[in-house]
């Protein structure tokens, strides 16, 4: 190609750009979207929870009071089964009770026989005693039928021997008469403490009577039985070990039910007693029933042993009860207000934080300004604001400093750009 060809192309390409630079400029804040504020009516911010109906009454069932040890579980009703007035509905093992029977029944026997065998042992001891007493009592006689103090007949010596024969034969018999009457005392303190070891025994044996009869928990009226549940959420089962007194299942008054749910521990801040709520049966799923918060736990604690998420229980109190529908135990979806009222809303993209300080951008002739705003209640995507705008204020929906090419949230997302010196949207 020519020298004169080369400088041709030139300059078209020159002229070519030349025309570009001069053609309209486009206004990257003319392009930023913006958002007329207005006050809301129907600004509402809610919870949402599941959960299960429960009776507000129920008639618990306990393991015997008196019951001197750990029993065992031999058969139990099945849960949410339908009951009649007296009714068996627990059954417990019998093997250690009975065998705690034949123990006792043993040392009542036992105690029998030491008594018995006190008593023959004593009277036989008194009446060796009589005989001992007896015979010494010969030898007085006799030794007092040859006692004399005549020297004519007995020498000296002689009559000594005879006075100490007697006093020896007085001896005799009044150590026999003491010793029986020791003895006997003996022997009846024996055959007293077998007769308290007989009646510790036999007091044993109508105890275990008694366990015998109570091995049975009965309904007290007709209802839907009940299984009380442990940590892991199981049920009363055969083989469970259970304590006196331990609650074993309840019969619930259906005529007056309430919802029991659970909320997440982060959701759960601003929940208090007498908030309204919704709740909706999974079974029937049409119908909305309205109820009232009655009680907030104090303390989360999780569903499950497994799982470490924390929840706070909460109880809906129901103004009235459908028994046709509303069963114990029925799984419930629930809908918690929190707030609900007129406010200003407006997106959580519009606002943004510098230095702690809350602001948005508020349109200002051709461009905006930033204007400091005091925040509310949020939900998602939204937030109040309290004071700083008013109706009709229009106001940036993104950062107008930044090129009008980016999207949404860029700033929120980390990207370069103007935000990231003057300050990003609230997360």
């Amino acid at each position: 190609m020519s020298q004169t060809g080369w400088r041709a192309g030139w300059c078209v390409v020159a002229l070519a750009a030349g025309l570009c630079a001069c053609g309209p400029k486009a206004d990257p804040k003319a392009e930023v979207p913006t958002l007329e504020v207005e006050r809301s009516e129907a600004f509402v911010r809610r919870v949402t929870a599941e959960g299960y109906l429960k009776a507000v009454e129920a008639t618990p069932l306990n393991a015997p009071e008196d019951a001197q040890r750990p029993m065992k579980v031999a058969w139990v009703a099945l849960d949410g089964s339908e009951v009649e007035e007296g009714e068996v509905v627990v059954r417990f093992d019998d093997s250690e009770m009975r065998r705690m029977l034949e123990d006792s029944q043993d040392d009542v026997t036992s105690a029998r026989r030491q008594i018995t065998r006190e008593a023959t042992l004593g009277e036989s001891t008194a009446r060796r005693r009589d005989r001992t007493a007896k015979l010494a009592g010969v030898e007085v006689d006799m030794a007092k039928d040859l006692q004399t103090d005549d020297e004519r007949i007995l020498s000296r010596n002689e009559i000594i021997e005879t006075r100490i024969d007697v006093d020896l034969a007085q001896a005799k018999a009044e150590h026999a008469r003491r010793v029986k009457k020791v003895e006997g005392a003996v022997s009846r303190n024996q055959r007293d403490v077998h007769e308290i070891e007989r009646k510790q025994a036999q007091s044993e044996v109508e105890r275990a009577v008694r366990g015998l009869e109570r091995l049975e928990v009965a309904a007290p009226h007709a209802g839907i039985l009940v299984l009380e549940r442990d940590w892991r959420g199981e049920t009363l089962r055969v083989g469970d070990t259970i304590w006196r007194g331990q609650k074993l299942a309840e019969i619930p008054l259906v005529t007056d039910m309430e919802a029991e749910l659970f909320v997440l521990e982060a959701d759960a801040g601003d929940l208090t007693e007498g908030l309204r709520a919704e709740m909706v049966i999974e079974a029937h799923p049409d119908q909305v029933y309205e109820a009232k918060v009655a009680r907030v736990d104090t303390l989360a604690k999780p569903r499950h042993q497994d799982v470490p998420v924390q929840y706070f229980g909460v109880t809906l109190k129901l103004p009235e009860t459908d028994p046709a529908i509303m069963k114990v135990g029925q799984r419930v979806r629930a809908t918690i207000i929190l707030e609900q009222g007129e406010a200003i809303v407006v997106p959580r993209q519009a606002v943004f934080e510098r230095d702690g300080r809350m602001f948005v951008y508020r349109r200002d002739g051709d461009g905006f300004e930033e204007v400091q705003v005091q925040l509310g209640s949020s939900s998602a995507g939204r937030v109040v604001v309290r004071e700083g705008l008013q109706e009709g204020d229009r106001i940036a929906l993104r950062d107008p400093e930044r090129d009008a090419s980016a999207p949404l949230g860029a700033a929120a997302e980390g990207k370069a750009g103007a935000a990231d010196e003057k300050g990003g949207p609230v997360p």
